[in-house]
């Protein structure tokens, strides 16, 4: 069976353990033991400066770039992987930020709605590129007299090369974008500035999925289960073949007698064709009619193929019965398996949501560069109220929607146990009252997926003002109920 990313082994040569040497040096796992080239063959070397990095080789990235373009555009069971992690981390209520202080917000909100950046509806586009890409270069297009920021998205293929401050693979100095021949275009990596304390930088570069601390490029989302998607999209394509065998039938006419005899046959029905549905053919007891099928196997490709789906699901950090065969677990079971798939779900959001926020957070920096907002700014805490003074940009956070499925009642018998479940232990003095607020809060935050405001410590509390606090949390869209 073809291989989208290794080569198959030698023949004279069966695999008799984890990794081939062709996969050893495709995946950069011997570092500087031994190393190939993917493009003319040569064995034996390893590029100029590589020392003992195990850093995956270029071709290798960027052949499952390519096949994992490929295969969400071509691949439906890709292309459920890529939607479901998406749908999960950025879709249902959206993407919003959050500013704890009123001035920071405005430039925020000009940032995320702005006409020519529309952050908030670029979010699902941005996550499916970086999860099939592995990385993602936004160029930071900055006015210099305003500090408005803007971006553009650059190919992250057209990176030649990564220049790393000290040769920490931790600190991305500068990438190069073009031949590497030394024609190519150098654009600084953005952090923070260490003498002003503010982000600066020509290009937001994020890299995910490395396997290693010292890796330098990022790698694409699908690399682990491409082969294994062509090997199911294969055995379906088997499959879909078997069945329409399945349906042809001939017949087997056994004529008792000469050659002669079966001609006479032939020409008095007029030809060898199959005789119409419905019809009667009538012949004595030297004709024998015999229906021949083909044996199709369809059953072991449809074993194959489940083995194949559960292989590319836990692959993939999901359970199957997400992707395909919803009624091979009953209610709980699924909800069993959900639990290490939501951590695995929430794990990639916490990752692309912490990358939406150091982007807000540029901006921020250079408002502030530009004078729009001093350096420290006025917060004001959402649980106590309290109000003490933080740099501009530490007081925006970007959340997502909650990745636990919607249950109305389910959250609401949660919420009336807890309540019930304190009071018992306050009333017992197991727990203080202040103790029973905090884990109140906690159980709130947890359940609604909202921040616990000031506001709503009061149990006299309106509820048109709680609804206007939850909706004041979700700027970009309908709070989810968890």
């Amino acid at each position: 069976m073809r291989s989208w990313l290794f080569p198959a082994p030698a023949p004279a040569a069966p695999r008799t353990v984890e990794a081939t040497p062709q996969q050893v040096i495709a995946t950069g796992a011997a570092g500087a033991a031994y190393g190939g080239d993917g493009v003319d063959g040569e064995r034996g070397w390893r590029r100029a400066g590589t020392g003992g990095h195990r850093e995956v080789p270029w071709w290798t990235i960027e052949k499952a770039r390519i096949y994992s373009v490929a295969a969400y555009r071509s691949n439906p069971m890709a292309r459920a992987i890529i939607d479901t992690y998406t749908a999960f981390c950025v879709g249902d209520s959206g993407v919003s930020y959050q500013a704890t202080n009123p001035d920071v917000a405005v430039v925020v909100d000009q940032f995320w709605n702005d006409p020519r950046v529309q952050l908030g509806a670029l979010q699902d586009r941005m996550l499916r590129d970086h999860l099939l890409m592995g990385e993602t270069a936004l160029q930071l297009l900055v006015g210099r007299m305003s500090g408005v920021t803007r971006i553009r998205p650059l190919p992250v293929s057209q990176i030649s090369d990564v220049r790393l401050a000290g040769g920490n693979p931790l600190w991305p100095a500068e990438l190069v974008l073009g031949d590497g021949a030394g024609d190519g275009t150098t654009l600084t990596v953005a952090g923070v500035n260490d003498l002003t304390a503010l982000r600066d930088g020509e290009v937001m570069w994020w890299r995910s999925w490395m396997a290693l601390l010292d890796d330098v490029r990022g790698d694409p989302f699908l690399s682990p289960v491409l082969d294994h998607l062509d090997s199911y999209d294969q055995v379906i394509s088997n499959l879909i073949d078997r069945t329409a065998l399945a349906r042809y039938l001939v017949w087997d006419v056994t004529i008792d007698g000469s050659q002669e005899d079966v001609d006479k046959f032939v020409a008095a029905r007029g030809g060898t064709h199959v005789p119409p549905s419905g019809s009667v053919e009538v012949h004595n007891e030297k004709v024998t009619w015999e229906s021949k099928t083909a044996e199709t196997r369809a059953e072991e490709d449809s074993i194959a193929s489940k083995n194949v789906l559960t292989l590319v699901a836990g692959g993939a950090g999901l359970a199957k019965t997400w992707l395909a065969e919803p009624d091979g677990a009953n209610r709980a079971t699924a909800l069993t398996m959900a639990e290490p798939v939501r951590r695995r779900v929430g794990g990639v959001q916490r990752l692309w949501l912490s990358y939406q926020t150091e982007l807000c957070r540029y901006a921020v920096d250079q408002a502030v560069a530009a004078r729009r907002l001093p350096q420290l700014v006025t917060a004001r805490d959402p649980r106590t109220g309290r109000e003490y003074p933080i740099p501009a940009s530490q007081s925006v956070t970007v959340t997502g929607p909650s990745i636990s499925a919607s249950d109305a009642e389910f959250t609401a018998k949660i919420l009336l146990n807890l309540s019930t479940g304190l009071e018992k232990l306050v009333k017992s003095r197991v727990l203080t009252a202040e103790a029973a607020r905090i884990a109140a809060r906690k159980a709130w935050e947890d359940y609604m997926g909202i921040p616990y405001t000031a506001e709503l410590d009061s149990p006299d509390a309106n509820p048109d003002d709680v609804a206007q606090a939850v909706d004041d949390a979700h700027p970009g869209g309908t709070p989810p109920i968890v």
